[in-house]
């Protein structure tokens, strides 16, 4: 009897979809949705001398907005971004002006507490890209919190 009753309990558990984002509970396919984000939102990062903002808009998954790195006694840079959500990771494209030249380079940010841990590991040979998303590690010094966007 104890077994049936655990069995029961943990069926739901067990039986997984194999679509992305799907579970099914009770013969039902239940469709999982990440982390909740707002569609428009504002994170920034302000000490001893170094900024980072962040504004993001969410439509789905994708994800547009803006981005400024003022890190202490380095070049300021400035630019767009685009990307978007895998669960509570935001993988995006930063194209940003800084001394006068255009570049691209991949940044990433996993949304903990209320908060954007960047991401950090290997790169590609040019540095634009990370070589394997999934291997990042998000311990960075200097996260992020949610603040009020500018009006």
């Amino acid at each position: 009897m104890k077994k049936s009753i655990f069995l029961l309990l943990a069926l739901p558990l067990l039986l997984v979809g194999c679509k992305k984002n799907e579970v099914v509970v009770f013969g039902e396919p239940v469709t999982v949705k990440p982390t909740t984000v707002s569609p428009e939102a504002c994170y920034a990062y302000d000490k001893d001398g170094t900024a980072i903002s962040l504004q993001i808009k969410t439509t789905g998954e994708e994800v547009t907005g803006t981005m400024e790195y003022a890190i202490a006694e380095k070049d300021k840079n400035t630019g767009a971004i685009k990307g978007k959500w895998t669960k509570d990771i935001l993988l995006l494209d930063y194209t940003f002006q800084s001394e006068g030249t255009e570049s691209t380079r991949q940044v990433a940010f996993q949304l903990k507490d209320n908060q954007l841990v960047e991401g950090y590991g290997e790169m590609n040979e040019d540095g634009t890209k990370f070589k394997d998303a999934s291997q990042l590690t998000f311990t960075s010094t200097m996260p992020l919190s949610k603040t009020d966007c500018p009006k």
